[in-house]
């Protein structure tokens, strides 16, 4: 199979949407709210049939859905939670998860009513949300989901400590610098810089796609969780993360934005960095 279900994805403002990231799926903020925490859980994989999924993602389905319950639960006290796998207009597996509320939701003071209770909700409509709530929305979510993985207290140096860079041509100094970021924290989140983002950046696009980097990462045992880096607004990751440390290469130092954390400084590894592997493959122009 294909590694990402981009088609979907994209219909739906991946990785600006994204709640959390898991290995086979993504769970995403649904751009039209049919009531307030509406979600879509899309399957990285773009398979057609729910039965052609493997074991390994069902069950991580249900892991995640147990997760959603209890945080949707605890954050805007739901009454029913409704679950639809339409598949009509983008075949791909993916559900549209939809809280529903018999007085409505009350968030940051206002009311946000549910239109069609307590009838089946209908997705052609959607409740009158600013953009500025929407993203409070989706960080605090964001946030919610990404703390539920910590189930012990820290005896580390830190609890939570954030890292991040492009990866494009994944080599053995971002593999020490993960490895010595994991030695400190009992939670490692990993920002992975977007297509845009690079391009914006360095004005050209990276050899290796977003979704195939963000998939490396995941596939390390010392990465907990990772995110798109969408922007370099350090402190914004920061505060909707609860970050203790970020991690960076001393050649930082004294350079780095100010941020509300600790700062953990670290010598590259010599002679390794990507523009030196892209010259070596005459991949840098």
């Amino acid at each position: 199979m294909p590694l990402t279900n981009s088609k979907t994805m994209n219909k739906f403002l991946y990785p600006d949407s994204v709640i959390k990231s898991y290995q086979n799926w993504h769970l995403l903020l649904r751009f039209e709210q049919s009531t307030l925490g509406s979600l879509i859980l899309v399957c990285k994989q773009p398979y057609r049939a729910y039965s052609e999924l493997p074991g390994d993602t069902l069950l991580e389905q249900h892991k995640i859905i147990r997760d959603v319950e209890r945080i949707l639960k605890e954050k805007l006290n739901y009454s029913k939670i409704n679950y639809l796998m339409l598949m009509m207009v983008d075949p791909e597996v993916h559900f549209h998860i939809i809280p529903r509320f018999e007085q409505g939701c009350l968030f940051q003071g206002k009311n946000y009513p549910d239109p069609c209770w307590p009838g089946a909700p209908d997705l052609g409509k959607s409740i009158e949300i600013t953009p500025q709530s929407k993203e409070l929305l989706r960080s605090e979510l964001a946030r919610a989901f990404s703390e539920q993985t910590i189930e012990k207290p820290s005896q580390k140096k830190y609890g939570r400590l954030y890292t991040s860079g492009c990866f494009d041509i994944f080599h053995h100094g971002h593999l020490n610098i993960i490895q010595k970021s994991k030695s400190l924290c009992e939670h490692l989140i990993v920002g992975v810089s977007t297509d845009e983002l690079i391009l914006k950046e360095k004005g050209r696009l990276p050899i290796i796609p977003f979704e195939e980097r963000i998939s490396i990462l995941q596939a390390l045992k010392e990465v907990d969780e990772v995110i798109p880096q969408t922007d370099k607004n350090k402190q914004k990751v920061v505060s909707q993360y609860r970050i203790d440390a970020i991690s960076v290469g001393s050649d930082w130092l004294g350079k780095y934005p100010e941020v509300t954390c600790a700062m953990e400084y670290f010598d590259y590894t010599p002679n390794v960095s990507s523009t030196l592997l892209k010259q070596k493959l005459n991949l840098s122009n």
